[in-house]
């Protein structure tokens, strides 16, 4: 983390600037207790905030009521703290807190800001990564090998004993991290991110029997193709197509130590989490999540915004928005509202 300070007019700027709607309060919580000039030093956790001297620490909350107290201590400490906006259908109602202490209100005579806004979570990653994370100059290491046919924009990081092969197309602003694999032909698009250890386009595990008997490999040629802004974990592999590309949609988040097999086809906003297994020809719709250890056949679908649980094993394609668990994996009943 850098020691990079901001203002809270330079907060709400960058609230405006990413088009996040805020307000001056939710359940009573008002901006009162902060100037424009407050100094906003470092993150923190809500419920590790602390009062520090010559400035406030910036925190957030997923539920005004269940973290009240948390709430009320952060703000007591002068901080800076992001709490959801009141819902579509009324506002949030001021509840008892976790030590019993009312939501704080605007004339409570507390020192900190409160700044409601949708997501808090998401917004407080937004801001942190804005004024609070180093933002790494490009640069392709010395140990790094790079084919001559590869054409390395400017905004483009390679790092420690990467390799970049034969072909491979690469985006503004891709950041390949140290010892990391990239196959002949392999498409990256902008803003992506390959962590370290990564493999990425080589071939798939295809095996076929000749006449005599004997295993033999299925040439793969289609190679990969990573959209914007995707991430790649560490020690994750996405294997090339047999005749067309393996894909990862825009946005899609795939974690560490995750296998994607060939021709597997994944879109948008897809997420992928620890040491689950993608099979060959599986078709993964937008915004689907699935579970760290969850397996999925090979040739099945998954339907949009469809969830995959804890080790789930999919045999059977996953209808959308349906939620399914188990070993095989099976549907959840759907919640009563």
């Amino acid at each position: 983390m850098t020691q990079q300070t901001v203002t809270l007019k330079q907060l709400l700027n960058q609230l405006e600037a990413l088009r996040i709607p805020f307000t001056a309060g939710v359940g009573g919580v008002g901006l009162a207790g902060g100037s424009g000039e407050t100094t906003i030093i470092a993150p923190a956790s809500l419920g590790e905030v602390q009062a520090v001297a010559g400035g406030a620490q910036l925190s957030f909350a997923t539920d005004q009521a269940r973290y009240a107290d948390s709430i009320h201590r952060a703000l007591a400490a002068g901080a800076v703290v992001l709490v959801p906006a009141p819902a579509e259908n009324g506002e949030q109602e001021s509840a008892p807190a976790e030590g019993g202490n009312p939501a704080p209100t605007e004339d409570s005579g507390l020192a900190g800001v409160a700044i409601a806004v949708p997501n808090p979570r998401a917004v407080f990653a937004q801001l942190v990564a804005e004024f609070f994370v180093a933002k790494p100059q490009p640069e392709i290491a010395a140990t790094a090998r790079i084919h001559p046919s590869v054409r390395v924009p400017a905004s483009v990081s390679v790092g420690e004993y990467s390799v970049v092969r034969a072909g491979v197309v690469l985006g503004e602003g891709v950041m390949i991290r140290d010892h990391v694999v990239i196959g002949e032909r392999v498409q990256i698009g902008a803003g992506s991110l390959i962590k370290s250890h990564a493999v990425i386009g080589e071939e798939g595990f295809g095996i076929e029997v000749d006449s005599e008997g004997n295993n033999i490999r299925i040439p793969h040629i289609g190679s990969a193709v990573l959209g914007e802004n995707t991430e790649i974990g560490c020690f994750t592999t996405v294997c090339s197509g047999t005749l067309t590309p393996t894909r990862i949609g825009d946005h899609s988040k795939i974690d560490d130590h995750v296998h994607i097999a060939h021709n597997a086809q994944l879109a948008s906003n897809v997420i992928v989490t620890a040491c689950a297994e993608v099979s060959g020809s599986v078709r993964i719709a937008d915004r689907v999540w699935l579970g760290p250890n969850s397996s999925i056949k090979e040739g099945l679908t998954v339907g949009e915004g469809a969830l995959l649980g804890l080790g789930a094993v999919a045999v059977k394609s996953v209808p959308t928005g349906e939620i399914w668990v188990g070993n095989p994996a099976k549907p959840l009943p759907p919640r009563a509202n």
